[in-house]
């Protein structure tokens, strides 16, 4: 009985315990279950670091597998709908052919059939003058260009997905449009497989200027991805913590958040009004003031901006994979973070403006929010492929008439699809692009101003000087001929001198050359002017003799011959 005692209160123990081991199982299972991958830190803080890596490691893999999966059945699909236009022949008895003028006037008129005619034509590839995205090409061949933001009513965001973005405080506006971020992929096709030399190298062999109309780049796709994703993907993989790039993203896209439309308060007649970004021309955004329940137009009419609501917020560097701020928030980050939480969001689209030419999907060096990944962030297993992080992060292809929907708001920029020119072209745009080049063209059109100013201000010397000078000249030249009239020609000598050689001329006591003509006069005048007074005293010989009256001679030859010399003179 003793024994059979002992059993049972053993087992009664056992009985007993057992569900509270069970329950504690079951607790901590429903823990670990629940806990967010943020809070790893929480549970495991000394190997944290060491287990999200790790999980990152597992998961690329089956990213791989999943993608070449996608690949293959697209690839599949486009050869059985090959297949099928093949086999189907038209019934040519029910065709008639177009006459020219038909042709041009439907061309005119943008007809729908024509447009899908240029955009089915085939062209080296088969896809409408776009390469084949089942191909595999070099993550280093590769590019993409930022097109702009646009609305879409028609398709609206996963509203399963949950990014580092969402704001649980706002309250959403659950029938607001949808924003998508519109971009473009290329590839190289005379890539000659030098990778990071290829277009950065001292010498490089190829240019990224896929944005150029006289590009050889050729068009692999249009996509559209969610607005907030595509800013935020290229803010975690391209800048260190306390760049200025980094900083400017992180506060813009705190400012904006992930949601399409969301409520800020009512206006004096009660109606509602909410905010939202609002794509602009030229590929730029802004946050906007709506009243209308789709959050389309916004309403510039309230007198006030979105930053009357005062929804700004305090530094954070950190993002949703990453907790660590690194500890940055000295007066320049806090500067830069206000300055750019501004409904204009001047300074971040400034940031952006670069993405919107040709650059290369390669992330050189590769940062993970804000710190290298690897040592340095240039290990080639370490690079991450910007246009894979795009399309595997709520990317869809953006055909034909997703792109007229950008088109016809006016917000995208330039891009050539189906040999039809969509967007806007930017001021200077295919004489500029992305990257280093930017800054050699930056360093060039500086030197280029400075060398124009100096040219300038040396020819203005120049010119001034030359005016100077001939003004001079012209005034002394007009003092010569004022007194010319009364310059002496001759030096005494030379008179002297010429009056010995007894030349043809013969010069005054002014040093003026008198001609042989006004010689004789004067000659004539002297014989004249000394025969004078014999006749005169002969005749006063004889006067006296009869009167005894005096007689002045006349001076009249005198003054004839001095008018003929002075007008000699003046003949002169």
């Amino acid at each position: 009985m003793a024994m059979m005692m002992k059993m049972s209160v053993a087992t009664a123990l056992l009985l007993l315990t057992t569900p509270l081991l069970v329950g504690a199982g079951v607790l901590s299972s429903t823990i670990d279950m629940m806990t967010p991958v943020d809070d790893v830190t929480m549970l495991f803080p000394e190997n944290s670091s060491d287990i999200r890596r790790n999980l990152v490691k597992f998961d690329a893999p089956k990213l791989q597998r999943d993608r070449d999966a996608r690949m293959e059945r697209q690839r599949q699909r486009r050869e059985k709908a090959r297949q099928k236009l093949a086999s189907i022949k038209p019934d040519l008895s029910t065709m008639s052919r177009l006459t020219k003028e038909e042709l041009a006037k439907a061309e005119a008129e943008e007809h729908p059939w024509v447009r899908r005619a240029r955009s089915s034509s085939s062209g080296s590839n088969g896809f409408g003058g776009m390469l084949d995205p089942s191909t595999e090409y070099d993550k280093w061949q590769q590019a993409y260009r930022m097109l702009g933001g646009f609305i879409d009513c028609d398709h609206s965001k996963d509203e399963d997905n949950n990014h580092s973005g969402d704001d649980e405080d706002r309250e959403d506006n659950e029938n607001a449009c949808s924003r998508w971020m519109m971009w473009a992929a290329y590839v190289d096709p005379n890539y000659g497989g030098n990778g990071y030399d290829e277009y950065f190298g001292d010498e490089p062999a190829g240019f990224l200027d896929c944005h150029s109309p006289d590009t050889e780049w050729e068009l692999l796709g249009v996509y559209r991805q969610e607005f907030y994703q595509y800013i935020e993907q290229i803010s975690k993989h391209l800048w260190a913590i306390d760049e200025y790039e980094y900083v400017v993203a992180l506060a813009g896209l705190s400012y904006m958040t992930d949601s399409d439309c969301f409520y800020v308060g009512v206006n004096d007649d009660g109606t509602s009004i909410y905010a939202g970004v609002a794509p602009k021309a030229e590929g730029k955004f802004e946050m906007a003031l709506y009243t209308d329940g789709y959050c389309i137009t916004p309403n510039d009419d309230l007198g006030y901006s979105f930053d009357y609501y005062g929804l700004t917020s305090n530094v954070a560097l950190s993002s949703g994979d990453n907790g660590d701020d690194g500890g940055y928030s000295d007066d320049d980050i806090q500067n830069w973070w206000s300055d750019t939480q501004e409904y204009e969001l001047t300074q971040l689209n400034d940031v952006y403006e670069s993405f919107k030419y040709c650059t290369s999907c390669v992330d050189y060096p590769t940062y993970q929010d804000g710190y290298f990944i690897g040592d340095y962030g240039t290990d080639d297993d370490d690079l991450i492929n910007q246009c894979w992080k795009f399309y595997s992060h709520d990317s869809f292809t953006c055909d034909a008439d997703c792109i007229s929907l950008g088109h016809a708001q006016g917000t995208i920029v330039s891009v050539d699809y189906g040999g039809v020119s969509w967007g806007e072209t930017l001021s200077g745009f295919y004489s500029a692009s992305s990257g280093d080049e930017d800054a050699s063209s930056a360093a060039e059109s500086r030197w280029t101003r400075m060398m124009s100013n100096v040219f300038v201000t040396f020819s203005f010397i120049v010119f001034i000087a030359t005016f100077l000078a001939f003004a001079v000249a012209r005034r002394s030249r007009h003092r010569e001929r004022s007194s010319g009239r009364s310059r002496r020609l001759l030096s005494d000598d030379d008179k002297r001198k010429s009056r010995r050689s007894g030349g043809d001329g013969e010069a005054d006591a002014d040093g003026l050359f008198w001609s042989s003509r006004s010689t004789k006069s004067r000659s004539k005048s002297k014989s004249r002017s000394k025969s004078a007074p014999r006749r005169s005293s002969s005749r006063r010989g004889d006067r006296s003799e009869r009167g005894g009256s005096t007689y002045e001679p006349p001076t009249s030859t005198k003054s004839k011959s001095s008018r003929k010399s002075r007008r000699h003179i003046d003949d002169f």
